[in-house]
């Protein structure tokens, strides 16, 4: 089947195409999102946690998603917090137009979804809102988490943006690259430093390549991965993810 969309953007190739009920978003290549045609449930395991906002101790009125890929965690915060406002942010300026063509950006759900087209690293220098919860799903291509999205000052702007809520970052560890896992210990380790609260949650074979997410707050939440464990199944994340997801040391 030709593919939906296959045209240069303003950073990226952008390529959507569709097979077996679900639509995928490709830039330069690299496979940075994908939907369910009829559903909206996340079609990767690691976007179930976007259901780590209910952590907050708050009611979720801004929330902030780095690296939109394809909406499926904006979209999701929509729905799971509808009065709130979804800032997502991405350096290709044309995924706001691609979200809304292909990837149900249009619907009245999403209305509070806005769309910013700039690298996260400029969008976080000008920002002083403050937010309620925070997704950082950045990459640059493959695996690779951007330098600017994996240090000290990268974390210390996310937590002045978030004076009492809660933070997940992505990240891929490889156990074929070393720059890759030495990127994901990097980022881990300033993920750690900068909250005052964390944990990290690894997706799958420790020893295959996995998601790791961690999960870091400012407001005093004790995370404990039982706890977590049942508050996330009661959310509905379904027990398949649950049962391959496991606390790091």
């Amino acid at each position: 089947m030709p593919p939906l969309h296959d045209a240069p953007g303003g950073q990226r190739w952008i390529t959507v195409s569709e097979e077996h009920g679900t639509r995928y978003l490709y830039l330069d290549g690299c496979e940075a999102g994908a939907m369910r045609v009829a559903s909206e449930e996340p079609v990767f395991h690691y976007l179930w946690f976007h259901k780590c906002s209910q952590f907050v101790q708050h009611p979720v009125c801004r929330a902030l998603v780095l690296g939109a890929g394809a909406f499926t965690a904006a979209k999701c915060l929509a729905i799971d917090h509808p009065g709130a406002v979804i800032d997502a942010v991405d350096e290709e300026p044309e995924l706001g137009v691609i979200g809304w063509k292909f990837f149900d950006l249009d619907q009245p759900a999403y209305a509070r979804i806005e769309f910013h087209g700039v690298p996260a690293e400029e969008f976080l220098a000008g920002e002083r809102v403050e937010y309620d919860f925070i997704f950082d799903d950045m990459f640059d291509g493959y695996q690779h988490v951007p330098i600017a999205g994996r240090g000290a000052d990268h974390f210390r702007r996310l937590c002045a943006l978030l004076p009492n809520g809660v933070c997940v970052k992505n990240v891929i560890w490889s156990p074929r690259s070393a720059d890759t896992r030495a990127s994901c210990a990097e980022t881990i380790a300033a993920c750690r430093a900068a909250f005052s609260a964390h944990t990290v949650l690894t997706l799958g074979d420790p020893a295959a390549g996995h998601n790791e997410l961690v999960i870091g707050a400012t407001a005093s939440i004790r995370f404990d991965w039982p706890s977590m464990r049942s508050d996330l199944a009661a959310a509905g994340v379904p027990d398949f993810v649950l049962e391959n997801t496991h606390p790091s040391p």
